[in-house]
C-alpha cells in the first residue's frame, strides 16, 4: 500500500472520520479555503448567503428533544433553547432554563448585556430594576417583576457568572427552580435561569424574545481550533497524538495561533488610528453541522489552510501569509530534473473572473444583526473589457466588518491569479506539503524559480509500482496579502421617533377643487368618508399585496413554471415609479437524495396611450437551490426585484401610462412526494409596494 494511503487509512479508521477529512487525509488537500479561492483550484462549493438562522445556533427555541447546544467562542449576541420550565408563587411566577452554549475546555465565559425584545435590561444584583429602549429612554415598569441568573459549568452556586455581586450572585440554579434538585447539574453547560413575574398591565405574560450579549475569552483561532479538535463532547475528538499541536498553537508567525496574534493597524469607529489583532473568532458554532464543516467556519475566518502532514502522520493548520525572505530563499525547486510531467496550466475566463468580494457577517456594532463589506478591484487593474461580477458569500465566526475586509481583500486577489498549475514530480515531491511555497522554472513558459503556493499533493501509484507525487499550486505574490485600510462601522446609534399625533379627520385640499369637481362634493354625499375611488388623487399609488394559497401539485423538473393562479389588477392612474416586489415561499416534500429547488417572480405590465399599447414581461429576482444534500430540508425562498412603472424605462413612448399588472409566483421542485408529504410550495405571500423615500435599488 502506497505510503499516503496507509497512513491515512490507519489515522481515518482510527478516528472514525468521513468525508472532507477523510479525504484531506488520503490526497492531502487544503480545508478552510475561501470561496474565491476555492473557485480558482476548481474545488468550487457555492457561497452561503443568510437564509434564516441555524436553529443550532442563536435564536431562541422552544422546549424539543432534538434541540443542539451551539458553542460559543469570543463575543456574540444570543439566546438558546429552552430546556426546562416551571410555574410556581400560585400561577404567578415563570421559570425559564436557557441553554446559551456548551462550556469550552478552557476559555472565561461572561454575560455582559441582557435586552428582552429590544430593550436593555438595567440590573441590581439579579433583580431588574429598569430598562432602557431604543432611544435611550428609561422606564421602571419592570423593576422587581423580573430575575435572571447565569451559570457557566453547572447549576452550583459557585457557578453563578451574573449577577458578579450582590443578590443572585452566590445562589446556585436549585435554589430558583422549583422543581430541581441535586441531580439537576446541568454539568459542562453555559445557561441562564429567568424568572417573570405575571403583569399584564406591563406586557408581563409569557416569554418575551430574550438576547444575551456573551463573551468567551477563548477566541483566538489556533486556540478555538485546538479546542474543537480535540473535544470529545462536541468536537472532533482527535488527540494530541493525531494533531500538529504547534502548527496550530505555536505562537511565532509561521503558526496559526501567532499569525493571527499579530497587530494589525485599522481606524476604529471613533476614527482614531489603531491596531487590533488579524483574526479574532466571535460567533457560534453549530453542533447540527458535521465536524469538517465546523472547522472550515473556523479557518475560513482565519486564513488558515487545514490539513494533514504526511511525514508526521498528523493534522495541521498553515496560516495563509506572505512568507519572508529567508523562507523564499530555502522554497523547494521543481524543474525538468524532477518534474517527470508536462505541466497543466488552467486559468478563469474573463467573463468569470470575480472583481469584487461582498461577505456577510453580523455586526457587533449591530447587535449581531446583518451588515456587509465589499472590496473590489480598482478600475486600473482590470482587464480591458472587464464585466463587473461579485462573488457574495457568508463568514459565520465574525462579527466585525475590518477582519471581514481583511479576508475578503486576501480572497479576491488570490481568485484573480491567472495561472494555476498541475504537475507530477518523482518521489521526492512526496516531502512537499500543502500550503508550502515552491520554485517552477520551465523554459517553455519562461519561468525562472517562479513562486507557486502548493494547494493538493496527491500520490499516484503506477500499475508498474513507480510512485509519484502530483502537485497542485496556485500563483503566488506578496502584494495578495497587503493589508486594506479599513475603519470599522459606527455603532447603530439612537433612532429618535417623533410622536404621530391621533388623525380625526382628513381635509379636503383646497387646491385640488376646480381641477377636481368631484371632491369639492365628497363631504356632502359621503359626509366624513372619502372613498378609495377618489383617495388616488391624495395617495402613494399602487399597494398590492396577497397570501396564495398552497399548490401540493407541483410537477417535479427544474423548469420554472406558475405555481399559483395569475392575479391582474388595474393599476391606472397609481404613481410612475419604482415599486418593490417581494415575494416568499415554502418548499414541501420528501427528503430522498439530492434535490432542486427554485423561486421567483413574473409580472407583466400593460402600459397604454390614445393610440397604442405595449406589454412587459418580468421575471426573476428569486432564488435557486442546486444540488441540495438531503440531510439540508429547504430554507425558507425568497424573491425580491426592482419594477418600475416608468414607460421609459422600457424603451416606451413617455405619453404611455400603466394599465394593469398582472402577477404570479414561480417556481420548479424535484423533491420527492408522499401522501404524507406532497411536494409543494406553501406560505405563500407577495408584495407589490411603491418606494417613495430612502435607498433605491
Amino acid at each position: 500500500m502506497a505510503v499516503f494511503t496507509a497512513i491515512a487509512t490507519a489515522i481515518v479508521g482510527a478516528i472514525g472520520i468521513t468525508g472532507v477529512l477523510a479525504t484531506i487525509a488520503t490526497s492531502v488537500i487544503a480545508g478552510g479555503l475561501a470561496y474565491g479561492t476555492a473557485r480558482a483550484l476548481g474545488v468550487f462549493k457555492a457561497p452561503e448567503l443568510d437564509q434564516g438562522r441555524d436553529p443550532g445556533v442563536s435564536i431562541q427555541l422552544p422546549p424539543a428533544t432534538d434541540n443542539k447546544i451551539p458553542i460559543l467562542y469570543g463575543q456574540a449576541f444570543t439566546s438558546g433553547p429552552i430546556f426546562d420550565a416551571a410555574i410556581s408563587n400560585q400561577n404567578k411566577t415563570m421559570t425559564y432554563c436557557i441553554a446559551l452554549s456548551e462550556q469550552t475546555q478552557t476559555g472565561t465565559f461572561t454575560c455582559d448585556q441582557v435586552f428582552m425584545n429590544d430593550v436593555e435590561l438595567i440590573f441590581t444584583g439579579n433583580t431588574v430594576t429598569s430598562h432602557k429602549d431604543p432611544n435611550q429612554s428609561s422606564d421602571t415598569s419592570y423593576a422587581g417583576n423580573v430575575r435572571l441568573n447565569v451559570y457557566a459549568g453547572g447549576s452550583g452556586s459557585g457557578d453563578v457568572i451574573f449577577p458578579t455581586s450582590g443578590t443572585g450572585s452566590t445562589t446556585a440554579a436549585t435554589s430558583i427552580v422549583p422543581h430541581w434538585g441535586a441531580n439537576h447539574t446541568a454539568n459542562a453547560l453555559v445557561f441562564a435561569v429567568l424568572q417573570i413575574d405575571y403583569d399584564a398591565e406591563n406586557g408581563l405574560t409569557g416569554l418575551p424574545q430574550m438576547t444575551f450579549k456573551m463573551n468567551n475569552t477563548l477566541n483566538n483561532p489556533g486556540d478555538v481550533l485546538y479546542d474543537y479538535l480535540t473535544s470529545t463532547r462536541y468536537g472532533a475528538k482527535l488527540s494530541n497524538a493525531e494533531i500538529d499541536v504547534n502548527s496550530i498553537t505555536g505562537t511565532s508567525n509561521v503558526e496559526m495561533k501567532g499569525y493571527c496574534d499579530e497587530l494589525v493597524a485599522y481606524t476604529n469607529k471613533a476614527n482614531v488610528s489603531t491596531t487590533n489583532k488579524r483574526y479574532q473568532i466571535n460567533g457560534m458554532l453549530s453542533t447540527f453541522d458535521s465536524c469538517s464543516t465546523n472547522i472550515d467556519k473556523i479557518c475560513q475566518a482565519s486564513a488558515t489552510f487545514f490539513t494533514f502532514n504526511v511525514k508526521e502522520g498528523k493534522f495541521a493548520a498553515i496560516p495563509n501569509r506572505a512568507i519572508s525572505t529567508a523562507e523564499k530563499a530555502n522554497c523547494l525547486v521543481y524543474n525538468d530534473d524532477n518534474i517527470v510531467s508536462k505541466i497543466d496550466i488552467s486559468s478563469t475566463e474573463l467573463y468569470a473572473l470575480y472583481n469584487g468580494v461582498e461577505i456577510e457577517f453580523m455586526d457587533q456594532n449591530r447587535k449581531d444583526q446583518t451588515n456587509t463589506v465589499l472590496v473590489e478591484t480598482p478600475a486600473g487593474d482590470r482587464n480591458a473589457n472587464e464585466p463587473d461580477n461579485v462573488l457574495k458569500y457568508k463568514i459565520d465566526m465574525i462579527n466585525d466588518n475590518v477582519r471581514a475586509e481583511r479576508l475578503a481583500n486576501i480572497d479576491l486577489n488570490q481568485s484573480r491569479v491567472g495561472t494555476v498549475i498541475q504537475f507530477d514530480a518523482d518521489y521526492s515531491g512526496i516531502q512537499t506539503d500543502v500550503g508550502d511555497v515552491i520554485k517552477v522554472t520551465n523554459n517553455l513558459y519562461g519561468w525562472t524559480d517562479k513562486l507557486f503556493r502548493v494547494m493538493r499533493v496527491t500520490e499516484i501509484s503506477s500499475d508498474t509500482g513507480i510512485v509519484t507525487a502530483r502537485i497542485s499550486a496556485i500563483e503566488y505574490s506578496d502584494d495578495y496579502y497587503n493589508n486594506p485600510a479599513s475603519t470599522e462601522t459606527p455603532d447603530l446609534g439612537v433612532i429618535d421617533l417623533p410622536r404621530i399625533p391621533v388623525i380625526k379627520d382628513i381635509p379636503i385640499v383646497k387646491a385640488f377643487q376646480g381641477s377636481y369637481s368631484n371632491v369639492a362634493a365628497l363631504p356632502n354625499v359621503y359626509g366624513d368618508i372619502i372613498p378609495n375611488q377618489a383617495m388616488k388623487v391624495f395617495g402613494a399609488g399602487a399597494q398590492l399585496t396577497d397570501q396564495p394559497g398552497p399548490n401540493t401539485s407541483i410537477v417535479s423538473g427544474t423548469t420554472f413554471l406558475d405555481i399559483i393562479p395569475e392575479e391582474s389588477y388595474d393599476i391606472t392612474d397609481s404613481d410612475i415609479g419604482d415599486y418593490e416586489f417581494v415575494a416568499s415561499a415554502g418548499a414541501g416534500g420528501v427528503l430522498a437524495s439530492a434535490y432542486d429547488v427554485g423561486f421567483r417572480n413574473k409580472i407583466t405590465l400593460t402600459f397604454a396611450n390614445a393610440t397604442a399599447s405595449n406589454v412587459i414581461t418580468i421575471t426573476g429576482g428569486g432564488t435557486e437551490l442546486i444540488n441540495m444534500p438531503s440531510t439540508t430540508p429547504p430554507p425558507p425562498l425568497n424573491s425580491t426585484a426592482k419594477i418600475s412603472t416608468d414607460p421609459t424605462v422600457y424603451g416606451y413612448a413617455s405619453d404611455m401610462k400603466p394599465q394593469t399588472a398582472n402577477i404570479t409566483l414561480q417556481g420548479y421542485s424535484d423533491l420527492g412526494t408522499s401522501n404524507a408529504s406532497p411536494r409543494s410550495f406553501a406560505l405563500l405571500n407577495y408584495e407589490f409596494l411603491r418606494v417613495t423615500k430612502g435607498e433605491k435599488f
